[in-house]
């Protein structure tokens, strides 16, 4: 449990140096408080880097490549998969927000599920990986 907060941390700090050295207005962040309110669960001493990361994840992940819509869709089937409590109304609201219909995000569940089900019939059948890959050529 302890390597597990220590990566994260590392990749909080890492990730948020990186965005810093590329966006100089996660620099100015000084003495104000977080915009996001969940920064406040982190640490003191991370708070300020846990703000810029959390900041570039909305500029450059949730509207970046994906078209938002479908960055929200992704993450409510990712809440489904880890059943977040949190996650889902959440990203449910966001994608919402975002122009999905009910019936995205029920598909976005259904993957969510059906992505779970076949995991949890390979891995209790302890399936041969190598069989497995071979059915996926890259």
């Amino acid at each position: 449990m302890h390597v597990r907060i220590l990566v994260v941390v590392a990749f909080l700090t890492s990730f948020a140096i990186a965005v810093m050295a590329d966006d100089k207005d996660s620099l100015e962040i000084g003495g104000a408080k977080p915009t996001n309110p969940l920064i406040e669960l982190h640490p003191a001493g991370i708070q300020k880097v846990a703000d810029a990361y959390y900041a570039a994840v909305e500029r450059h992940v949730f509207n970046g490549a994906i078209p938002s819509k479908y960055a929200q869709l992704a993450a409510i089937s990712a809440s489904v998969a880890i059943k977040c409590e949190y996650c889902i109304p959440a990203h449910t609201s966001l994608a919402k927000t975002a122009g999905a219909t009910d019936e995205e995000i029920k598909t976005a569940i259904a993957i969510a599920a059906d992505v779970s089900l076949n995991s949890s019939m390979l891995y209790g059948a302890q399936f041969d990986m190598v069989k497995f890959m071979e059915m996926f050529p890259q």
